[in-house]
């Protein structure tokens, strides 16, 4: 089971980062990601109907952690998309009282489940057999359920709850960051028009470079965390005057590397630390 679960996961990722590469707004990233989920989570649910737990401790950890890792990631792409489709047109105020409203409903999910997010949050396993186990199903659970959930033996309604929790963090994070990018025009998208006036050229590798870039938009230290992955790429690009081509096969031979897979950035990390030495020793 854990082997299987694992090499799940590992494969939403990749089709996730495959997504974020591909796509240019959120609003196209979320629905593409949320089909490619649904697949996976079937066949979760087809792997389960024909699995049969070793015992109680490998039934709750599946509930408890292993399930809402998906399942959160379900919810929080479909919130994206519900907040992204209800947009409504208007000045930076109303965009903004929009926003605030949204996570408004957080807040009142929070505070209408604080008992198990207290329970949850703080690492508590004392009452995991109640809440984990099938043989314990919450009736009440079963309206509150997507339409993946409303199967007994693939739910025990609390690791909704978790899920819920999961996406819920991601998804106020989401919401934080557009309320920044509201208070501060102009961070939207880059602007390409000064780029073109500096005259620098990249002399070292495309690889490396492409790294940095990852570096960068993994790190979220540009525009937020908001920046979209293929139009810092086309930035790079024109500021640099180079074309990288396919970065995000690139990235998966970068990920394949054998000993250190960030060589570029362990090369800049050495020259400055022996340029501070140099400075130091003089």
């Amino acid at each position: 089971m854990i082997q299987y679960t694992l090499e799940l996961l590992d494969k939403i990722k990749s089709e996730i980062q495959i997504i974020d590469l591909e796509e240019d707004t959120i609003f196209n990233k979320s629905i593409k990601i949320i089909s490619l989920l649904e697949i996976d989570f079937n066949e979760l649910k087809s792997h389960i109907s024909e699995y049969s737990f070793n015992n109680e401790t490998e039934e709750i950890q599946f509930f408890k952690e292993t399930k809402p890792q998906i399942s959160s990631q379900l919810l929080y792409y479909n919130g994206i998309c519900k907040f992204e489709n209800s947009r409504p047109i208007g000045c930076d105020t109303v965009q903004k009282e929009f926003t605030l409203k949204q996570l408004d409903l957080l807040k009142d999910y929070f505070d209408k489940n604080i008992d198990f997010y207290r329970y949850y949050r703080a690492h508590r396993t004392d009452l995991d057999k109640h809440y984990f186990l099938r043989s314990h199903p919450d009736i009440e659970m079963y309206f509150d359920s997507f339409y993946f959930e409303r199967d007994p033996k693939f739910s025990t309604g609390f690791d909704l709850k978790v899920a819920t929790i999961l996406a819920n963090d991601m998804l106020s994070n989401y919401l934080n960051a557009e309320l920044v990018k509201e208070d501060i025009p102009n961070v939207h998208q880059f602007d390409n028009t000064n780029s073109q006036k500096v005259k620098a050229k990249w002399t070292g590798s495309k690889v490396a470079l492409i790294e940095l870039i990852y570096a960068f938009h993994t790190s979220k230290c540009i525009n937020n965390g908001k920046s979209d992955l293929k139009k810092m790429t086309s930035f790079v690009e024109n500021l640099f005057d180079i074309d990288l081509g396919d970065v995000y096969r690139t990235f998966i031979e970068i990920r394949g590397r054998k000993g250190s897979r960030v060589q570029c950035l362990d090369d800049f990390r050495r020259k400055l630390i022996a340029r501070m030495d140099e400075v130091d020793n003089n």
